[in-house]
């Protein structure tokens, strides 16, 4: 079942982080946060729950673009679903239903980034119909 985040799934989600950016410091999941987010019409934080377990999430950003008249554009982040259940069909289902909140917000895109080393997420949004020779993404973290 996906369902927006609630408080009560930030520690399932700062693990799935620590699962997903290893090497990451910083990781801190604040379930007021999470209750903000759930309240900011254009960000949405999905789970991906099974069998009372959160194994899954993504983040969801719907962004105002000036180009294309009143279409926003969406931006996806943090998509992991957890080693322990790959390959059960929850990564495919949680992206689906980002591309349909995308579509049901009328945007003309969906943007991701994924981490350069990660090969087979790379293969799995290709499969889904996900473009990664068009753009370059860049960051920097302030």
């Amino acid at each position: 079942m996906i369902r927006e985040a609630e408080a009560r799934d930030a520690a399932a989600i700062e693990e799935l982080y620590r699962e997903l950016l290893p090497n990451h410091a910083n990781i801190e999941v604040l379930p007021e946060r999470i209750e903000e987010i759930k309240r900011h019409e254009h960000s949405f934080l999905f789970v991906y729950e099974a069998r009372e377990q959160v194994v899954g999430t993504a983040h969801l950003h719907i962004c105002l673009d000036a180009l294309t008249g009143h279409r926003p554009f969406g931006v996806v982040e943090r998509v992991i679903i957890s080693d322990k259940v790959q390959g059960k069909g929850y990564g495919t289902e949680l992206m689906q239903h980002l591309e349909q909140v995308g579509v049901r917000m009328n945007a003309s895109k969906m943007l991701l980034a994924s981490g350069t080393s990660r090969h087979a997420a790379h293969q799995f949004y290709k499969q889904l119909g996900y473009d990664g020779e068009s753009s370059k993404a860049f960051k920097k973290y302030l």
